[in-house]
């Protein structure tokens, strides 16, 4: 059976279903979640100070739990740790976003084409769900915006049916998600994105693999220029 992504309505990566640490596999893995969620949703905004006690009273589990969660968040970076009971949220590696955006733009036009040449039907009609959802969405709404766009481009890439690019995707997604909501507070970003998604999206229901490769790598490249902008007017944010 080939890999699928997660349930189309919900965010593969976002949860914040973390509120009863019982449901959890242990206390420092309900912790872990809950502070990396605020982070890649930006509620914990880089430069944010995250101090163990403050966070222990707040999740009502004790301070060894957050600091385990707080050492795994400082291994995968997304934490800077200092000496005196707290960590500071990192900045964001500039370079690792273009990095990530130059291998979806290989990646991700070549998962729209075989998306216009093995798509099912039932591929197609998450689709175009996707593309009606964006359009119901406020401009205003960045979170709502920003996880349909992760689910679009997910769906496209389920639709190629090709194992390495869901799975690669998705783990590019995963790194990739502390820049999507900032960028999808840009109306302009985010009126782009609907223009450009349901062009692809037509492009994949007409068949037409080359166009859709084509649309997908522009949409891609577009998505830079979004970065470059928002890098230039939030220099402290990144590093």
């Amino acid at each position: 059976m080939m890999p699928r992504t997660p349930d189309n309505k919900k965010s593969p990566f976002i949860s914040f279903s973390y509120t009863d640490p019982s449901g959890a596999a242990s206390k420092s893995e309900y912790a872990y979640q809950y502070i990396r969620d605020c982070i890649l949703s930006n509620k914990y905004a880089p430069g944010t100070a995250l101090y163990i006690r403050q966070l222990s009273e707040l999740l009502k589990v004790s301070r060894t739990p957050v600091k385990e969660a707080i050492s795994r968040l400082a291994y995968e970076g997304y934490v800077d740790l200092f000496p005196d009971r707290y960590a500071v949220v990192a900045k964001i590696d500039y370079s690792d976003v273009v990095e990530l955006l130059e291998l979806r733009e290989c990646v991700e036009s070549s998962s729209s084409y075989y998306a216009a040449l093995r798509h099912t039907d039932s591929d197609l009609t998450i689709i175009k769900q996707l593309v009606a959802e964006q359009k119901s969405i406020p401009f205003s709404e960045s979170g709502q915006i920003a996880d349909c766009d992760m689910r679009f481009h997910l769906a496209v890439a389920n639709a190629s049916y090709n194992r390495q690019i869901i799975r690669t995707l998705q783990g590019i997604f995963e790194k990739f998600v502390r820049i999507t909501l900032p960028i999808q507070k840009m109306e302009s970003r985010s009126r782009n994105s609907l223009i450009q998604h349901s062009a692809v999206a037509d492009a994949i229901i007409d068949g037409n693999a080359d166009e859709a490769k084509r649309l997908m790598g522009e949409h891609i490249v577009d998505i830079l220029t979004s970065v470059k902008v928002y890098q230039y007017q939030n220099i402290h944010l990144f590093k």
